[in-house]
């Protein structure tokens, strides 16, 4: 399930999606910009009033088509999020070390590069950190799980205090645990009926399992 092979897109609502922001969230301190065309990131960026942190996912899609566009978007993040093979795809590094040296170099000071079950990878001001991904006895479907990783990193970063580069990394301890949820279940199934205290309860355990002092 690492893999994906993309054979057919339907934007669906998404093709004539233009959003206009009201008053009260364009003095957000933390941005999100997820998986939509790269000129939708830039039109909804574009009506933010100074934000704190930017993050940018994207997919495959946009590499292929509108990849201009994306790389305009770079300059204007401090953290971008993408999983191994696009990482390729954009860099033509097969080694993931190598490919994110080269996506700073086209903007973000933050990148996370997601490698599915095996966690992901973030380079970043404070160096390297490699984040594991929860373990599973069973995946019902992975779809999703990459937006609620950045999604749960994002949560954590909004509400924690203290400079990004000292709270990225638990951030992603929670974004995986989210990402953990999500494949548990079709669709929303798994994750609308999660808690916090079972959020706490997984990040706790992951903690446990990867501490070696």
């Amino acid at each position: 399930m690492n893999n994906r092979r993309t054979l057919l897109t339907e934007l669906g609502v998404f093709e004539t999606f233009t959003p206009t922001l009201p008053d009260s969230h364009r003095n957000s301190p933390f941005v999100l910009l997820a998986n939509i065309a790269p000129s939708l990131q830039h039109h909804v960026l574009n009506q933010m009033q100074r934000p704190k942190f930017v993050v940018a996912d994207t997919m495959d899609l946009w590499l292929n088509i509108a990849l201009p566009d994306l790389l305009k978007l770079l300059k204007r993040l401090d953290a971008f999020v993408l999983n191994d093979s696009e990482a390729y795809q954009l860099t033509t590094e097969d080694n993931v070390f190598a490919a994110l040296k080269k996506i700073h170099k086209l903007g973000p000071k933050y990148v996370i590069i997601k490698k599915g079950s095996h966690g992901s990878i973030l380079s970043g001001p404070g160096g390297f950190f490699i984040c594991p991904a929860y373990p599973l006895h069973r995946v019902v479907d992975p779809t999703g799980a990459g937006d609620s990783f950045v999604g749960g990193m994002m949560g954590h970063l909004a509400t924690a205090k203290g400079p990004i580069n000292e709270k990225i990394r638990r951030a992603m301890i929670y974004g995986s645990v989210v990402a953990s949820f999500c494949c548990e279940g079709f669709g929303l199934q798994r994750t609308t009926k999660i808690t916090r205290a079972q959020i706490e309860q997984r990040v706790k355990e992951l903690a446990r399992l990867t501490r070696f002092l």
